[in-house]
């Protein structure tokens, strides 16, 4: 029987784990958690990652900037095969923040990859500099979106475009631990989200994922991205 992401992380958390606990621990991983939790999240995650990579094709001399890279696992995802190319991350846990600076000491200290602590709706770029922007599984954690995509609207250059990644409604709603912080939206919901904060919609692919089992029955997570380019 493969494991949960819920039962993976119910391993490292004691005394007895509880949902409300585990949905902090995703909002921000912290504390003597913080390693196992990325690591776990990794793991859960790669389905939609690997959409996401395929989707965003990065460029030489792209700018690309990440917003919640976590512990900075895929970086080299980004990096293959092209030349010139510029990468940011921004995200909401310092531990998260030292131990992807730490997996990633060569392209950071070539000059290729910046990571910095703090939250999307105050990012430290300027204007119109990035090419593309991306976040995976980071929406259900913003409690009014406006303002972060407002903040991406103005990092993205004219024609820039933003990968929203995400798990359908229907998929997450199988896991006790949305209840606790977790604002969930339907794909269309989104959609329209992105309208009205300036967005335009180019595409939207979904996988499903690899079959795991939950609760005694089996289960296979929907993975989306929605693209939308900067009006």
């Amino acid at each position: 029987m493969t494991p949960t992401i819920l039962q993976k992380l119910q391993n490292y958390f004691r005394p007895d784990p509880d949902p409300k606990t585990i949905a902090q621990q995703l909002r921000q991983p912290s504390g003597d958690l913080a390693e196992e939790v990325g690591f776990k999240m990794n793991e859960a995650n790669k389905p939609l990652y690997d959409v996401m990579i395929d989707l965003i094709e990065p460029k030489d001399n792209d700018r690309i900037l990440e917003i919640g890279f976590g512990n900075g696992k895929f970086f080299d995802k980004l990096f293959s095969n092209v030349n010139g190319l510029e990468v940011a991350g921004i995200d909401y846990s310092k531990e998260m923040v030292e131990t992807a600076k730490e997996n990633n000491s060569a392209p950071i200290t070539s000059g290729r990859l910046d990571l910095q602590w703090g939250c999307s709706d105050a990012l430290p770029y300027d204007d119109q500099f990035f090419d593309k922007v991306f976040c995976n599984m980071v929406i259900y954690f913003w409690d009014d979106p406006e303002p972060h995509l407002q903040e991406i609207h103005r990092v993205l250059k004219s024609g820039g475009r933003f990968y929203t990644g995400m798990r359908t409604r229907e998929s997450m709603l199988n896991f006790p631990f949305v209840q606790f912080g977790f604002n969930l939206y339907k794909v269309e919901e989104w959609k329209e989200i992105l309208i009205e904060n300036g967005f335009s919609l180019l595409e939207t692919t979904s996988r499903l994922d690899p079959k795991m089992e939950f609760n005694g029955s089996e289960l296979r997570l929907e993975s989306c991205c929605v693209v939308a380019i900067k009006n």
